[in-house]
């Protein structure tokens, strides 16, 4: 057939012809205003005309008869099967009749199966819901029993912790005690008096039950949970029950021959608690492997590896413990020959490590992993093994490359990154890089954190005289080691908001207790002083201002000299919803400005516009000295030093409460 153009004029690749390559034929195409028109007949060229002949090819290509269709390509017309409906020749010859009725046979055939299907799958729908319109209603049931059955539970349980029993009787006494205390009692050889040392013998008998999995609890859970809200943790031994879980896995590996467990859909189907555990079980073991925290346990990780559990660490997490195996093991022989000296593992790594060194490596080692390398000495000693693993060194050159590096660099560069492992383990249990030291002392480390303390240090001062080498500065800076002194005394200043609650500090600062002086406050009040005279000189750094302003440091004019009550109340009453106490527990400014507020408030010199305040807020009842002083041991002392007024508190409070109702 030919094109039916409109509106393009059969010259774009929208029309049939166009798109052929031919032009529109004028008794075959039914367009408008077409463009494309074939030249006539006449006005042909003779290769033209050769090529038309050539083009013009029959639709039905008359073939061999095969005794069912004599027509080659039928196929091609099966779309349009389903519109070939009515007979389209009104008097037929003999075939196409004979045709025409085994074809309308065929269709009421296909008709009447269809007909039946189509009754059937809407039986089957209409049968599906009401399956599902009982289901839903069983599931409700269902759901409604179960929520009333918990509710008459939890009501049972409730007063089975109200009846008089010995067991009630003793963890109200211990109830009693944590609300008083704010803690569980001590150890039986730490207390102080019997009704105490009875409590935490009877804690101790509830975890022993709980361990032991005895009837007594387990078939309570609510009293299990009774204690665990009061604060008592229960701790099992993780290391016996990791190895009953792996002779577990051990066993089933012997029975099955594989340790592929089923799934957990499957485990439970089949009602074996043993069996659903030891899936858990595994199942944590992959997620602790995913974490990361299998890597401090790498004899764990072993010895699932050899049952055959495909568990492996990632390429940083393994890079972090083999070095430090290797240097152990050239702080051992002097070099990094690890064939026929070290595991196969290790060996495995090495080799590893040198395939990524190589210049047509696939893989390449991240600038992290080579300032490792090159920290810790060991970039040339791998440069240097160019021969593969497991050959003998020659003599020679490659010899000689063995011995470059001096044993006093290599013992050099153990002892830093031994004492870096240190210093790793010290802020992980400390969550610091501050090391302790005596009160009063103004030392940064003390005790047995001296040595890290001043090697600390140490590299400080060799960061300030430009001796530290960059690998190095990069890996305490990820620890958060500051080298900026500035940076030092800010997180310094840090510290003491948390503990004191104020960083608004005087010129001069006076210690309330005789005989002990803070240095550290001392020098604090000196360096915020000096930030506010670089700030008055436009000599301080922009993002150190917005680091002292955000901290609520003052740098401008109108807030030098004393500090009024309304301030000190407002850094009292944030202190107090951070850390549910006025008193902060730290020596400063605003701790004594709390001292003589307490000691006003109780000779009743406080005006009626701040007592109105202080009601407001409703923070009077805990402005008492029995309740500001509870638990101190000190709070004699602390009295006595309330008594002594300062110069944040205003003339108007020292007046009588009677004067003051003239306010």
């Amino acid at each position: 057939g030919g094109c039916s153009c409109l509106r393009n004029k059969c010259r774009t690749k929208y029309c049939d012809c166009n798109s052929r390559g031919v032009g529109c034929d004028p008794a075959v195409c039914t367009c408008i205003n077409c463009e494309n028109m074939m030249k006539p007949l006449s006005e042909m060229l003779d290769n033209e005309l050769e090529q038309v002949d050539e083009d013009e090819t029959e639709v039905f290509i008359p073939s061999k008869m095969d005794g069912h269709c004599n027509v080659k390509g039928l196929q091609h017309f099966s779309h349009l099967i389903n519109d070939f409906e009515q007979r389209r020749i009104s008097e037929p010859s003999e075939k196409v009749n004979i045709a025409y009725i085994g074809r309308e046979s065929a269709a009421e055939t296909a008709k009447k199966v269809m007909d039946e299907e189509s009754k059937i799958c809407s039986d089957m729908e209409e049968e599906i819901k009401q399956f599902q319109a009982q289901l839903e209603g069983k599931i409700k049931k269902e759901n409604q029993a179960l929520g009333k059955y918990r509710q008459k539970t939890n009501n049972v349980m409730c007063l089975e912790m109200e009846e008089p029993c010995r067991w009630n009787d003793t963890y109200k006494q211990l109830k009693d005690y944590v609300m008083k205390t704010g803690d569980l009692p001590p150890v039986p050889s730490a207390c102080t008096t019997e009704i105490d040392r009875k409590l935490s013998i009877w804690v101790q008998e509830m975890k022993s039950l709980v361990y032991s999995k005895s009837e007594r609890i387990i078939n309570a859970p609510h009293r299990i949970e009774a204690l665990e809200s009061l604060g008592i943790e229960w701790v099992e031994s993780s290391e016996g029950r990791w190895n009953k879980m792996y002779e577990r896995l051990l066993t089933y590996k012997r029975q099955h021959k594989t340790v592929r467990l089923p799934s957990f859909m499957q485990c439970r189907k089949s009602k074996d608690k043993d069996l659903g555990a030891l899936r858990r079980w595994v199942d944590v073991q992959g997620q602790e492997v995913a974490s990361g925290a299998m890597a401090k346990r790498r004899d764990r990780l072993k010895k699932l590896q050899e049952l055959g559990l495909p568990l492996k660490l990632t390429w940083e997490e393994e890079w972090e413990h083999y070095m430090v195996e290797l240097l152990k093991f050239r702080s051992k022989y002097g070099h990094l020959d690890v064939s026929g000296n070290a595991a196969s593992d290790l060996t495995e790594f090495v080799t590893q490590v040198l395939n990524r060194l190589k210049k047509n490596g696939t893989v390449k080692l991240t600038e992290d992993e080579l300032y490792d390398l090159k920290a810790k000495g060991l970039m040339g000693d791998l440069k240097s093994m160019s021969r593969p693993i497991g050959r003998p060194p020659s003599g020679g050159k490659q010899a000689e490359s063995m011995k470059l590096v001096p044993l006093e660099r290599v013992k050099e560069v153990n002892y830093w990154a031994g004492m870096l492992e240190q210093l790793k383990a010290y802020q992980a249990e400390h969550n610091t890089l501050n090391f302790p030291g005596p009160k009063g002392s103004g030392k940064r480390g003390g005790g047995k954190y001296a040595y890290l303390c001043d090697w600390v240090e140490a590299q400080r001062q060799n960061f300030e005289n430009k001796t530290l080498e960059e690998s190095r500065i990069k890996e305490l800076s990820k620890l958060g080691l500051e080298f900026d002194p500035w940076n030092v005394t800010f997180n310094k200043l840090k510290k003491f908001k948390r503990e004191a609650g104020t960083v608004r500090l005087p010129k001069e600062y006076k210690c309330s207790d005789e005989g002990e002086k803070d240095e550290e406050i001392v020098e604090l009040c000196k360096w915020v002083q000096e930030q506010i005279r670089l700030y008055r000189k436009s000599e301080l750094e922009g993002d150190k201002k917005k680091k002292l302003r955000k901290l609520g440091v003052y740098l401008t004019k109108g807030h030098m000299g004393k500090m009024p009550w309304e301030d000190r109340f407002e850094e009292m009453m944030e202190y107090y919803h951070s850390n549910k106490t006025c008193l902060p527990k730290r020596d400063g400014p605003l701790r004594q400005w709390v001292l003589e507020l307490v000691q006003l408030i109780q000779d009743g010199f406080v005006s009626q516009r701040r007592q109105k305040l202080i009601e407001e807020e409703r923070i009077g009842p805990y402005l008492r000295p029995e309740v500001i002083f509870k638990g101190s041991t000190a709070g004699n002392k602390k009295r006595k030093a309330a008594s002594a007024p300062s110069d944040d508190v205003s003339d108007d409070d020292k007046k009588p409460k009677t004067i003051m109702a003239e306010v």
